[in-house]
């Protein structure tokens, strides 16, 4: 049917959606919760569009086009009005105008994503970090805050009022922006022909992932914790495989 060759399109759209409302949403109370739940939808439909376009051949530029025009809302605004909360809620008031650094990263999430259109794709790494996987990190520190109030009494941690420490943020601000506009070959999730051989530093990551994860649940409490340390682990694994090859 001719109306299915609209739908990986329509799916990128609805990527585009989810980051503008919850631009909308972060904007209008810090901690929301529902603005959560959207960056994250918007990473499930950024991930079936291409296989959806793979899967009924309608592979072509607009489509190319239009997912880079709605990673850099959802992917690269929305991390940027996170961190401009972060950092107002941190910051005290003679050193507030600092904020507006958090706009580095949407500029930097643009000039990826142009750069990535004009690159020849790999299936095997990635020229820098990609957009969602900042986008998830910086949503996955959102979910903390928007989730705090709901804290066990339990918990090993207070996060009664969870405000994320300005050197931190800054930190992490000029890391995933780097990141995202440098050659640093970032691997991909996709396995390779030839068992764990071919795949071990997929593997390894896998294994660390779910070690992680365990440990967050056990040790803090709380399964959140575990998608920021997962974003950095993957960061760290991908410069020392690249530090590796380039030796």
């Amino acid at each position: 049917m001719k109306i299915l060759r609209h739908l990986p399109n329509a799916l990128t759209l609805a990527n585009l959606v989810c980051g503008a409302l919850a631009t909308l949403f972060i904007a209008q109370s810090f901690d929301s919760t529902l603005a959560v739940f959207l960056i994250f939808l918007a990473a499930i439909f950024d991930l079936l569009d291409g296989a959806v376009a793979r899967k009924l051949g309608v592979n072509g530029d607009m489509g190319r086009e239009l997912d880079s025009l709605a990673d850099v809302i959802s992917f690269g605004l929305v991390p940027s009005v996170i961190i401009y909360g972060m950092l107002q809620q941190g910051l005290p008031y003679a050193l507030q105008p600092l904020r507006f650094l958090a706009f580095i990263n949407v500029a930097c999430a643009a000039l990826r994503l142009a750069r990535f259109n004009i690159q020849e794709a790999s299936q095997k790494t990635f020229n820098g970090m990609p957009s969602p996987a900042n986008g998830i990190f910086w949503a996955s520190l959102l979910a903390i805050t928007a989730w705090s109030k709901h804290a066990d009494a339990s918990a090993i941690y207070d996060a009664s009022e969870l405000i994320w420490p300005t050197n931190l943020v800054l930190t992490m601000l000029i890391i995933t922006s780097a990141l995202m506009v440098s050659n640093i070959q970032m691997f991909s999730f996709k396995m390779k022909p030839g068992g764990f051989a071919a795949n071990k530093t997929q593997w390894t990551f896998l294994i660390t992932a779910i070690a992680i994860s365990i440990a967050s649940i056990a040790v803090l409490d709380s399964a959140l914790m575990a998608i920021p340390m997962l974003v950095l682990v993957y960061i760290i694994f991908s410069v020392i495989t690249h530090v590796w090859k380039s030796n």
